[in-house]
């Protein structure tokens, strides 16, 4: 069984897992509620690509092939907010076929 980490860094940013607030040193980095929502469901799935349609149901929608597209559109918005380089992620990678993931090396071990 996964141990939920307490906190992530994305570079110069850090997540609060427990409290699910994005952090660039003092200043807190709205997320929406789904951005908040996908970020939980990534966190309780360390480096572990999820779907697509998971995702989706995760969130609580129908899956449908709009639905897909609009994790997409999710996706490319929480990134902006979380990479240095919205069009090359390291933070939430594209697993080709399987679906995003967020690695294991964001893991603070402290």
């Amino acid at each position: 069984e996964q141990i939920m980490p307490k906190t992530l860094n994305f570079g110069n940013l850090k997540y609060d897992v427990a409290r699910n607030e994005l952090w660039e040193g003092k200043d807190q980095i709205r997320l929406t509620t789904t951005e908040s929502q996908l970020m939980k469901i990534f966190t309780s799935a360390l480096g572990e690509p999820i779907s697509r349609a998971n995702l989706v149901t995760s969130l609580g929608k129908a899956v449908s092939l709009a639905q897909d597209r609009a994790i997409d559109v999710q996706i490319t918005r929480l990134r902006q907010k979380i990479e240095n380089n919205p069009k090359s992620p390291s933070n939430i990678l594209t697993i080709r076929g399987e679906g995003y993931a967020l690695p294991q090396n964001t893991l603070d071990n402290q």
